[in-house]
């Protein structure tokens, strides 16, 4: 066989190995860099055994560019060959927590049917005889900037010293309250690093409150009133939180609005504590005032009192 038949094979054999490696290269768009460097190598021209002379063929140099080429285009196809295709940031991610808790709340304030009207302050130590039933929960939502807070609550309270006036000897409120509170908002400042945000929030509070109230005979004989309303408010405000430690933080919020009634607020602040990454312990303190006045039915209350829940994030 002459040198050139020898020249020819040769050169047949390297084109076709490098074209399976270019193959190869192309189906492993998720290999890393050392994968692709991997299989540019081997498909570089194989030296015939006793012929140093293929290296320097001009073939040879052209069969080479054709698996240079090739890995080039495989490592355009992978981001560089160093890494997979970019992923969302966690940040584009949805993100979930909820947050039963419970609300030692205190009442505050006058509530009234018809042209009857109490006075109730009941502490939040009386609570624990007065409260026949309750359900408190939020729930968040987080993609990016944009986030969902829903709050709800069911409460059943009642007030055996509610003040009657001078006509009754004695008074007897029962409050059955539920409130709907869902927001939208944008995170306007951000800073992973040092737990740090700031959001911006906005929405409608629902309100529905069955008064029963029993005035007990004094100058006039007993009555029994009944009444209930149901109100939307719209509300705005601010919540912020800050990381004190890697365990520990601050939180708060305010908002203010109105529509329904006549004006409502909130204020609450606290701290949490993050027993893992996914579940926290959070505490405070928070106020809620409303005053409706609309049609014979009066409930002018200011709520306030220790809050305790557990945060769950997924």
């Amino acid at each position: 066989m002459s040198l050139i038949e020898k020249l020819r094979i040769a050169l047949s054999v390297c084109f076709i190995l490098t074209t399976a490696g270019a193959i190869s290269i192309r189906a492993q768009t998720g290999a890393d860099h050392s994968s692709t460097e991997k299989v540019a190598r081997t498909t570089a021209p194989a030296k015939t055994a006793g012929d140093d002379t293929l290296e320097a063929n001009t073939g040879a140099s052209k069969s080479n560019d054709v698996a240079v080429a090739a890995t080039s285009r495989a490592k355009a196809g992978t981001s560089s060959g160093t890494e997979a295709p970019a992923q969302p940031a966690p940040t584009d991610k949805w993100q979930f927590q909820v947050t039963p808790y419970f609300w030692l709340e205190s009442l505050h304030g006058n509530a009234g049917v018809g042209n009857r009207t109490t006075h109730v302050d009941q502490s939040f130590s009386d609570l624990f005889h007065d409260l026949d039933f309750f359900i408190m929960g939020a729930f968040e939502a987080r993609k990016g900037k944009l986030v969902s807070l829903t709050t709800i609550e069911y409460t059943d309270i009642s007030d055996e010293k509610a003040t009657p006036g001078p006509l009754f000897s004695s008074a007897k409120a029962n409050f059955k309250q539920f409130i709907f509170d869902s927001e939208v908002g944008y995170r306007l400042y951000d800073d992973p690093d040092k737990g740090a945000s700031v959001d911006v929030l906005g929405g409608i509070r629902v309100w529905h409150v069955s008064t029963d109230l029993t005035f007990r005979a004094g100058i006039l004989p007993t009555i029994d009133l009944q009444g209930t309303r149901n109100w939307v408010d719209a509300v705005a405000g601010l919540r912020g939180k800050a990381a004190v430690s890697k365990k520990v933080f601050v939180t708060g919020k305010f908002d203010l609005g109105g529509g329904g009634s006549k004006f409502t607020w909130q204020i609450f602040g606290g701290a949490g504590y993050n027993v893992t990454p996914k579940i926290a312990l959070i505490g405070g303190y928070r106020v809620l005032d409303v005053n409706y006045n609309k049609n014979g039915f009066l409930y002018d209350m200011n709520q306030r009192g220790p809050i305790l829940g557990v945060g769950f994030k997924f």
